[in-house]
């Protein structure tokens, strides 16, 4: 039987593998990193089954199981996403720093998992949980892409698709973000009737999709320069995460 000591532990491996890869890419050893990367992110989803066992429900919103589920939906989107030459030397150096910076995030909240709940197993409560970190996850991978984009890059046509991907992926976190919030408003219906009333989860829910739309739909004109353009959009982007890690 999983318990959560298991997962602490588990916890603490894919610490080390993450660190571990950190290590190998600071050094160019890619052949191990190959092999290492597939086992961290094997790691991070026996973490992710695991929890489901171990508290008879999918992650919901504390970050012990939250960010390491963030983290395996951001490296599996490093490993098949990210395949050129190019790409291996920088972005993927920065994933890997971001991965590690989110394991260390865990650290600071309480290392045990939600108990059960009579809801947890209702679809739009599902629904509602795990689109929400699948977008906050989307929107870190956004965020590696623009940081990636602030590093000197001589390829304009690649400093022009890394932008490109970023945006894409701030549009596609921001789907799922509205996702997770038609399903949530069923939630709420079904749970408190048409009687639900403005609350600070609501605020800080418009806040966070507000903030996925500024880099996109801001006037060219105000974009200017590369580093304007990234800094627009990277900058709302952590306030998102920010919200979402401290606010929740």
């Amino acid at each position: 039987m999983i318990t959560e000591s298991f997962l602490v532990s588990l916890f603490y491996i894919t610490l080390g593998l993450i660190f571990g890869n950190v290590i190998l890419l600071y050094f160019k050893l890619y052949k191990p990193f190959k092999i290492v990367r597939i086992i961290t992110i094997i790691a991070l989803f026996i973490s992710f089954i695991g929890s489901y066992f171990a508290s008879g429900h999918l992650p919901v919103y504390n970050k012990f199981a939250t960010l390491p589920n963030m983290n395996m939906i951001l490296l599996f989107l490093g490993l098949f996403y990210n395949r050129t030459p190019q790409i291996k030397g920088r972005n993927i150096n920065v994933i890997w720093i971001v991965a590690l910076v989110l394991q260390l995030l865990v650290l600071f909240f309480e290392m045990e998992l939600n108990s059960n709940y009579f809801m947890y197993d209702k679809l739009y409560v599902i629904g509602f949980f795990q689109f929400r970190i699948i977008a906050v996850a989307l929107f870190v991978f956004a965020i590696v892409n623009y940081i990636t984009a602030l590093l000197k890059i001589s390829d304009k046509e690649y400093e022009k698709d890394i932008l490109q991907t970023g945006r894409n992926f701030t549009l596609l976190g921001a789907i799922f973000y509205l996702l997770g919030e038609c399903v949530g408003s069923w939630w709420s219906f079904v749970w408190l009737g048409d009687s639900w009333h403005w609350s600070k989860g609501f605020l800080y829910a418009s806040v966070m999709f507000l903030l996925s739309m500024v880099g996109s739909h801001l006037p060219i004109k105000y974009l200017g320069t590369k580093n304007r353009k990234v800094y627009l959009h990277l900058i709302p982007l952590v306030i998102i995460v920010i919200i979402y890690f401290f606010a929740h």
